[in-house]
């Protein structure tokens, strides 16, 4: 989620962690968005090519194939 829910915001330790980890998701972001526009890596050119947009953390509501999903292993 990219907002704190309103029972945590007064807890500091909790606010300043999920501040953390919403700048590091964000960074996240910028790096899938940098790998799909690097033509230099061999599994993002050629025809059919389609933007790697799975673990992109934000996108617009409806089913877009883009998200973390509720369940992943890594």
């Amino acid at each position: 989620a990219d907002k704190l829910e309103a029972y945590w915001e007064d807890e500091a330790v909790i606010k300043a962690a999920f501040e953390r980890f919403n700048g590091r998701i964000k960074e996240l972001e910028g790096t899938i968005d940098a790998r799909n526009s690097d033509l230099d890596l061999k599994n993002r050119s050629g025809a059919g090519v389609i933007p790697y947009e799975l673990l992109k953390p934000y996108s617009t509501p409806g089913v877009t194939g883009k998200g973390v999903p509720n369940s992943i292993s890594i």
